[in-house]
């Protein structure tokens, strides 16, 4: 029991590092990059920024995958088929997300070529710079959409297990849908609205600081058990 415990309390400390680091990846360290005029114009000045945030993008993911490895054994214990579900989702989403730091790569690379060669069209980067950057946003859209389905089938064998507070499972069962909807609305080209990002962020700050103070409440999840034996 007190394993579970302190596996609980890597996996909140884990997922809370996890977060913070791709929130911070997202919303600032990229952000000089995409300023005005754009990232073909700012790409080559900051080639470094562009490779810090590929390898920490990996390293976010790779920890998320880590998560799922923790958290297998416990799960496995008490809801096998969510448990292998969440470790190759996660496992998925590693894969994904390193075609996305690539595709991102990619960019500076035609940044640097735009610098490098200033009398050519630039109307040709413009179309270049158009498709290249689709196709980042296209696997990083797909990343999302497959981590907010990891995210879901986590929320749920966490509701299954009784590992956490009921609430929190639940809540997070209705934020990763409004998440995963939301980034299949820029997958049709349609208009998103980053609002609903933040149901699923709130939910996962709530559930990675429950389980960093609390770790899995390997006792509640037994009396339950036993509870549904007796019935």
């Amino acid at each position: 029991m007190n394993t579970e415990k302190q596996t609980g309390r890597l996996i909140g400390g884990l997922l809370l590092l996890a977060m913070l680091l791709g929130m911070w990846n997202n919303f600032g360290l990229t952000t000089p990059i995409f300023a005005e005029p754009g990232w073909l114009q700012n790409g080559a000045q900051m080639p470094a920024l562009f490779g810090a945030s590929a390898v920490l993008g990996i390293v976010t993911s790779l920890m998320m995958m880590t998560v799922a490895i923790l958290a297998w054994p416990t799960l496995r214990q008490r809801s096998p088929s969510l448990a292998l579900a969440y470790v190759l989702l996660s496992a998925i989403v590693v894969a994904t997300n390193a075609v996305e730091q690539a595709s991102f790569l990619t960019l500076r690379a035609l940044s640097l070529q735009y610098t490098k060669n200033p009398g050519l069209d630039p109307a040709q980067f413009e179309v270049l710079r158009h498709m290249v950057g689709a196709a980042r946003h296209g696997i990083h859209y797909i990343d999302k959409l497959i981590g907010g389905a990891a995210v879901f089938v986590l929320f749920l064998a966490m509701y299954r297990s009784n590992l956490v507070p009921r609430i929190i499972s639940v809540l997070g069962l209705v934020a990763a849908p409004i998440q995963m909807v939301g980034i299949c609305s820029a997958l049709f080209m349609l208009p998103m609205n980053l609002a609903v990002l933040a149901p699923l962020a709130l939910m996962l700050l709530v559930l990675s600081l429950t389980l960093l103070v609390r770790g899995f409440s390997a006792k509640e999840a037994a009396a339950r058990g036993g509870g549904l034996q007796a019935a």
